[in-house]
């Protein structure tokens, strides 16, 4: 539905910006995997927000599981961020 999409889009831009922020990055990537082949591994409409540094590896995500108490710090420098 487009309003979905619209208001999605909305909370997806102020999420990049508390990332961008959070974590002192001078860019952020957006994305969006659809389908087993680009590599969607969660079967509904989501969004990944990263913070992107020179120098880098271009990932989309990682295929094992951080740290939950790297995660929650992390979680929670975003939050201050918003």
């Amino acid at each position: 539905d487009p309003d979905y999409l619209a208001a999605t889009i909305l909370v997806t831009q102020s999420v990049a910006g508390a990332v961008k922020k959070a974590f002192d990055a001078p860019g952020i990537m957006v994305a969006q995997l659809n389908g087993a082949a680009a590599g969607q591994s969660v079967f509904h409409l989501h969004f990944h927000v990263m913070p992107r540094f020179e120098g880098l590896e271009l990932k989309f995500h990682a295929r094992e599981m951080e740290d939950g108490a790297v995660l929650e710090e992390h979680a929670g420098r975003i939050r201050a961020a918003l």
